[in-house]
């Protein structure tokens, strides 16, 4: 795999550099930043180059960066339970159209320095950081608690997207607590059956 690197010598402008980085495989751009497609293992060692030489090394991000339009393109994407609401993908509560806010699974933060993950969000056929691929209804509360982390969020992400995943979620719940309910109340009536039958029987021991 080769990833697109950029080192920028605009404050470093030594001849000494650019031979060194052109043996590297970048060429000079515009703006005294040097472009290139290099190896994996030569990454290495230009990121440890300009370590030593305080050069500004970067990944060039493909990617893109967040955009203004991402929301209204997961609405538009993805139609709303009942059309009001959203399950939020982390958490399963449901929120509003108006007040569900819009994740991006992958965060933008780490997906634009890391070319190992580009190349996983490459073979998940997701091409843009802003596709509705990679974006994910959620409430308020998750959106905050996640931020830039991926692990274990990833993958509850990638499950609680589907909506039909909360729906039986929320039923066997809704089960569960008319089962409780039911229990509690058979409890109730069959103390309150023996209580009555105690009070006929004291009262056909008087008579």
């Amino acid at each position: 795999m080769r990833i697109p690197v950029v080192v920028d010598c605009r404050e470093k402008c030594r001849l000494r550099y650019h031979f060194r980085l052109r043996r590297f495989g970048l060429d000079r751009g515009e703006a005294k930043k040097y472009r290139g497609l290099i190896s994996e293992r030569r990454l290495e060692r230009l990121k440890e180059y300009c370590r030593e030489n305080h050069l500004k090394f970067y990944i060039d991000n493909r990617y893109g960066t967040r955009d203004s339009g991402y929301r209204s393109r997961f609405l538009k994407h993805h139609d709303p339970v009942l059309g009001c609401f959203y399950f939020c993908a982390y958490c399963g509560r449901p929120v509003s159209v108006k007040r569900v806010t819009v994740d991006h699974l992958y965060p933008v933060a780490k997906v634009s320095r890391d070319p190992a993950l580009q190349k996983k969000l490459r073979r998940q056929g997701i091409d843009d950081l802003n596709s509705e691929k990679n974006l994910v209804p959620a409430c308020y509360r998750c959106n905050q608690a996640k931020a830039a982390q991926m692990g274990a969020w990833i993958r509850r992400g990638k499950i609680g997207r589907h909506a039909w995943i909360w729906i039986i979620r929320w039923l066997l719940r809704l089960v569960l607590v008319a089962a409780i309910g039911y229990g509690i109340y058979r409890l109730y009536f069959i103390l309150h059956m023996e209580n009555v039958l105690d009070n006929c029987k004291n009262m056909l021991n008087i008579l």
